[in-house]
């Protein structure tokens, strides 16, 4: 699937973007008197409130993580440690114009650090470099300079290639190749933790999870405050919904490969 398309499906059906163009119809139908406008607009009033409470977001991380909560991670089997880009921010004024990691690369980073450290494995950072961009170092270059100057920690590999979650897999596949590296440890987040093994299964490198930053229930009563609207709250139920939205797309991307594959 073309990156345009896929980044114009996910503003249009996550949240809030969903809920945006809903209420937005639901105002312009109402005030042209059609008389599912008012339906519409409480539609996206529900499509807004609700992946932003606790009480959403959190069962709809779970629906995702349950399989990986009580999981034992085969650390034993494993050369080699693959930590899975999370995402940068571009050329903001406090970094002098560089771009920066997100902190769900940071967070990925530390669990990665650790492992490390606990197993003394080597590691692979997995990220490219966006729209292929001269003079932008790639999302894996940026990880590794954070791993060295701020955990202290060195990479042994660098794949920069990559543009998606079945491109890390295939690439750091490639990369690892002549290193005897048979097995893996693939470090990213819990949500995200379920795709990225079927992308690496497809690619034929054997992995185990080490998830990290779980999102689902914690096991503790709810708070008043969980029944409350928080942007913590929507950006789980975000991602949450997209990996249920990479999921039903997939057959889609592999169509699509094999029919590239075959006219190429």
């Amino acid at each position: 699937m073309l990156p345009g398309l896929q980044t114009l499906l996910e503003y249009l059906l996550l949240p809030p973007g969903l809920g945006v163009l809903l209420t937005l119809s639901g105002i312009v139908l109402w005030r042209a008197d059609w008389r599912g406008g008012r339906p519409l607009l409480a539609l996206g009033l529900l499509a807004l409130v609700l992946p932003s409470l606790n009480i959403v977001a959190q069962p709809l991380a779970h629906s995702i993580e349950r399989e990986l909560r009580d999981g034992v991670i085969a650390v034993g089997g494993a050369d080699a440690i693959v930590v899975l880009g999370g995402g940068r921010w571009p050329g903001r004024a406090e970094d002098g114009g560089r771009d920066a990691l997100n902190p769900h690369t940071h967070e990925r980073l530390r669990h990665a650090a650790q492992l490390h450290r606990d197993t003394g494995l080597p590691i692979l950072v997995s990220g490219g470099r966006p729209g292929a961009l001269p003079g932008r170092r790639s999302e894996a270059e940026l990880m590794a300079a954070s791993l060295q100057s701020d955990l202290h920690v060195s990479v042994r590999w660098l794949e920069g290639t990559s543009r998606n979650t079945c491109e890390n897999a295939t690439h750091s596949r490639q990369r690892l190749q002549h290193a005897d590296v048979r097995r893996v440890l693939v470090v990213t987040h819990a949500l995200h933790m379920p795709r990225a093994l079927a992308c690496f299964e497809r690619a034929g490198l054997a992995a185990d999870p080490s998830p990290t930053g779980f999102r689902g229930p914690t096991g503790d009563p709810w708070r008043p405050v969980d029944f409350l609207p928080g942007l913590e709250a929507l950006e789980t139920s975000r991602f949450a919904l997209r990996e249920w939205l990479a999921r039903l797309l997939q057959p889609l991307r592999d169509r699509l490969a094999a029919a590239n594959a075959l006219s190429g």
